[in-house]
């Protein structure tokens, strides 16, 4: 698939129904904008519908959940971010050849497909293996996604605005603002001896208040986390602080900004004993980082 948008079709037993509405898709480095709108889905107020992206191969839909939404209605207006990582076999968005949605309580014989590519008379549904840290399933010891992590009608998840995400040129200026220029407040992690800063697995974030589990599946800390194999854990008393590795840039600022991680810093680099694939040997490699309380 290319960014674009695609008509999103309802399927009954591999037979095209009717035209529902569109899906829209961005790209914006790693992670993808969709904006999905549908109307009179036959569905109760009240269902969860599960997205997945699919490869088409031979006559196997191959697909992985990205997204699972919660409708209030039978019209759905909503843009959700999603990374690659989550795409099956890890493939670029070029490589996908659409996205299948279903309920999670219908039988599967109906679902709605936005398609790059013709489909067969005849097919059939797979699910790819996914590890424990990319399913979408929760559980009580899985942080994936939890209730508080649904996204509704009225939520865009882990971003701002269509508008933040737009392709129009990022002021280069401002948002080195907004990684740098930080008030010493409480929200602010400091350079003190009585600050405790470890490395913590993707895993590790179900030791934390449940509320803040939905970040298991944040698009920028699963990168973060995927190329550097580690996060960011400072302890202050009873404030807590998350940090993603990566590289400091303005357009990383920005994106760090909208998926919620504004501030940035190198200061804990010394302390953490990373290893080689855990780092990159460069001034600009350190930490983004959120309050959390």
């Amino acid at each position: 698939m290319n960014p674009g948008s695609y008509y999103l079709y309802e399927y009954e037993s591999c037979c095209r129904r009717r035209n529902l509405g569109f899906l829209q898709i961005s790209s914006h480095n790693y992670s993808y904008l969709l904006t999905l709108h549908v109307k009179n889905l036959p569905i109760v107020p009240g269902e969860q519908l599960e997205v997945h992206a699919f490869i088409l191969e031979n006559q196997t839909l191959t697909g992985s959940p990205v997204a699972l939404l919660q409708c209030s209605g039978q019209n759905l207006s909503t843009q959700l971010v999603i990374s690659g990582e989550r795409f099956p076999h890890k493939r670029t968005l070029k490589h996908i050849d659409g996205f299948i949605i279903f309920s999670i309580t219908q039988n599967r014989s109906q679902h709605w497909i936005a398609s790059a590519v013709p489909l067969p008379d005849f097919y059939s549904f797979s699910d790819c293996s996914l590890s424990t840290e990319e399913s979408l399933s929760s559980g009580p010891e899985n942080p994936s996604l939890s209730e508080e992590s649904l996204i509704t009608e009225d939520t865009v998840s882990e971003t701002l605005s269509e508008a933040a995400l737009s392709d129009a040129s990022i002021d280069t200026a401002s948002t080195k603002e907004v990684a740098t220029e930080v008030t010493p407040t409480e929200e602010t992690p400091t350079e003190d001896a009585s600050i405790q800063a470890r490395k913590i697995t993707h895993a590790e974030i179900s030791t934390l208040p449940r509320r803040f589990w939905p970040l298991a599946n944040n698009s920028f800390l699963l990168h973060g986390c995927h190329n550097y194999h580690h996060l960011l854990l400072i302890k202050e008393k009873d404030h807590l602080w998350l940090g993603v590795p990566g590289l400091y840039d303005p357009r990383e600022a920005h994106m760090a900004n909208l998926f919620g991680f504004p501030q940035f810093t190198s200061s804990y680099i010394s302390i953490l004993e990373l290893t080689e694939d855990e780092c990159e040997n460069s001034e600009s490699f350190g930490h983004w980082c959120r309050y959390l309380m």
